[in-house]
């Protein structure tokens, strides 16, 4: 073991044992008294403790975003695994291919200026998110003997308080519309959404044996949801209804929404939602606002913040929160006790001064 000269290389090379096993790497120079102080440093290192850290930080990010796209990407549905994909295209565009661990530990806070200019805030932490996951898997199921600087820099500020939901003369511009449309599906796809919460995905990928008429209700197990918690919901009466206008055609499909027997994805979905919103001039509203739409309507009719947040399958009740402005009554009621608990007061008072003035 020590250093050695290869017939193919100019450079000396190392050959020494780490964790029992023998490794031979090259030192990178010709210089003999250079390379004896590399070689002296990796055994330092490997007395130390350090040479597996070292180890792993040399390895790139292409090694890991490979690994990662083996290991759980090409496992995950088919938009999480388009989404994934996307994301390390604008990661490699920053980082570069052969960009070591250590140097995205270096360079990774320059990322949300890198870009700011092209996306939103929301869009920038969802691709700093998945960087993280990547460190934390390497971590903690490869071992490698790497920190995760994602887990060390200020993320992107996002507000998720936005709370759009259709307004009454919304709803029927927008149903009048629907009732003409091409997509005989989209009505009903709709309806679903306004009258259940469930997200785009979910009712894109809900099939028959998750409806049950006879009980009314619909449960999605927890593999489905984004929270990896199952959701049962019951069916209200509209929906109800629209799901036995479409098990009239169940045998076709195994998925309730589909067309001509396929299953429909939500990039199509949405498409023919934005012609209908278009057509019906209802303005800055997504698909994701149905959902805002369901639990705004809850939370109006007197629901308790509690059972929204079981409904629309938060793990999170800060998340449910943001609902809780349209409903006062419990303001209200707790302002009416304010008042009446002063007031009172203010009568004691008012006698115990009368009581003392007529007292001998």
């Amino acid at each position: 073991m020590g250093l050695y000269r290869r017939k193919d290389s100019q450079v000396w090379w190392m050959s020494y044992n780490a964790n029992g096993k023998r490794q031979r790497d090259p030192t990178g120079t010709e210089n003999k008294k250079l390379a004896e102080k590399i070689y002296a440093k990796v055994m330092v290192d490997i007395q130390e403790g350090r040479w597996f850290e070292n180890q792993a930080k040399k390895k790139t990010l292409t090694e890991m975003i490979e690994r990662y796209e083996k290991e759980y990407t090409d496992s995950k549905s088919y938009y999480q695994e388009k989404r994934d994909r996307s994301v390390f295209k604008p990661l490699r565009s920053f980082f570069g291919d052969a960009c070591t661990l250590e140097e995205i530990e270096q360079r990774v806070g320059g990322y949300e200026m890198f870009r700011r200019p092209d996306v939103k805030p929301a869009t920038i932490l969802k691709e700093l998110a998945l960087l993280r996951r990547m460190f934390n898997v390497a971590r903690k199921q490869w071992k490698w003997k790497i920190p995760n600087p994602v887990s060390d820099i200020e993320l992107p500020k996002v507000n998720n308080a936005r709370v759009r939901y259709l307004s009454d003369a919304e709803y029927g511009r927008l149903m009048t519309v629907m009732n003409q449309a091409e997509e005989r599906w989209l009505k009903p796809f709709v309806i679903i959404a306004l009258e259940t919460g469930l997200r785009l995905s979910n009712i894109c990928d809900l099939t028959w044996n998750e409806v049950n008429l006879f009980n009314r209700m619909i449960i999605i197990s927890a593999e489905k949801m984004k929270n990896r918690d199952y959701i049962g919901i019951p069916l209200s009466e509209d929906a109800y209804n629209t799901f036995k206008d479409l098990q009239r055609v169940q045998s076709i499909s195994s998925y309730v929404f589909h067309e001509n027997g396929e299953r429909l994805y939500s990039v199509k979905v949405q498409r023919a939602f934005r012609k209908a919103l278009q057509q019906s001039r209802v303005d800055d509203f997504r698909f994701h606002d149905l959902r805002h739409s369901f639990a705004s309507s809850l939370v109006q009719s007197g629901v308790d913040i509690y059972a929204v947040q079981k409904l629309l399958g938060h793990r999170d009740g800060r998340m449910t929160q943001r609902y809780s402005h349209l409903s006062v009554d419990y303001l209200r009621d707790a302002i009416s006790r304010k008042k009446k608990s002063a007031t009172n007061l203010l009568h004691s008072e008012l006698a115990l001064s009368v009581k003392n003035a007529v007292t001998p």
